[in-house]
């Protein structure tokens, strides 16, 4: 595949039809507030853009395609589908991250207090968990939820926040890694 044609082209396509496509766009956008709308609209807009890939006249009505009885069960079996694997995979993914969040979050303070290379901190900070893990989840919710509270506050609070929750975390380092 050529990408830089393939862009070109692309560009061509809406450049030419530039109005069809913005008003496709917001109807889209703006239709999607009603969630049973997302899917044929989408279906629709896509529509909309393989017509002009084709090189065939693209028009407003277009956007609406996915409305058809067919259309509408295809665009939403889709959509369903999208969802239910995008829910799951969303679960697992936060689940890793907190679990690698959790095993490696005194990694870290050890580089700074112990001059640690970063495997070898790495492997203190999982012995620290495996050693007290009631104690370091404890500190994991605690340093995240001084975040949270942070960002809740226009992010401003962060200023505030993270500099409490590292202090915490190198407090938490020290005490927890001598026991």
């Amino acid at each position: 595949m050529d990408y830089e044609i393939a862009l070109k082209n692309s560009w061509n396509v809406v450049k030419e039809n530039l109005v069809t496509f913005v008003v496709g766009l917001l109807i889209t956008a703006v239709g999607s507030i009603l969630i049973v709308t997302i899917a044929p609209l989408v279906y629709g807009f896509t529509s909309m853009a393989v017509k002009g890939a084709r090189g065939e006249m693209v028009e407003i009505n277009d956007v609406f395609e996915g409305f058809k009885k067919d259309n509408f069960i295809r665009s939403w079996t889709f959509m369903l589908v999208y969802i239910v694997i995008a829910a799951i995979l969303g679960e697992i993914a936060s689940i890793l991250s907190t679990i690698i969040g959790i095993l490696f979050m005194f990694t870290m303070p050890l580089l700074v207090i112990k001059g640690y290379g970063g495997i070898d901190g790495i492997t203190e900070s999982i012995e620290i968990v495996k050693k007290v893990p009631v104690e370091s989840i404890i500190v994991y919710v605690i340093t995240l939820v001084l975040t949270m509270i942070g960002a809740i506050l226009l992010g401003i609070g962060l200023l505030i926040t993270v500099p409490i929750s590292t202090v915490f975390l190198a407090n938490a380092t020290f005490e927890l890694s001598e026991e």
